[in-house]
């Protein structure tokens, strides 16, 4: 689990309250201030700590963000590796509307939105066999 400020300790401290201490689970946060090098080095060693299982989720707490996107460039060279995010976007806004206009903006884009990270490749141009 990976997040800003102290998203993915609060986050694993819960599941680990509810699952039980024994959870398989490690949480590494981006922290005010961080060196992202450093922050990268960290999710890396965490999610190289799984190599032996035979895949490893990692849930970001917002697309985009800056632990989502190190934790899906550290994916293209580990395969076994699932990122996705926890559709946080919700809360990051300045308006305040009313609650029940807010709880339907939160389930509609969870359910639009709420996916894992693919890597793309664009097709390459394929060239006529005689050269032409």
């Amino acid at each position: 689990m990976t997040g800003h400020g102290g998203f993915a300790a609060g986050m694993a401290a819960n599941v680990k309250m509810l699952a039980g201490s024994d959870a398989e689970l490690k949480a590494v946060d981006f922290a005010d201030g961080m060196n992202v090098e450093v922050f990268e080095k960290q999710l890396a060693e965490a999610i190289d700590s799984y190599a032996d299982c035979e895949a490893v989720l990692v849930l970001a707490d917002i697309a985009g963000g800056t632990p989502y996107n190190r934790a899906a460039g550290l994916s293209m060279t580990r395969p076994k590796v699932c990122v996705m995010d926890l559709c946080m976007r919700n809360i990051t806004g300045d308006e305040c509307p009313d609650v029940d206009a807010l709880a339907a903006d939160i389930m509609q884009t969870g359910h639009e939105n709420i996916g894992k990270f693919v890597l793309e490749v664009p097709a390459q141009p394929q060239e006529d066999e005689d050269g032409i």
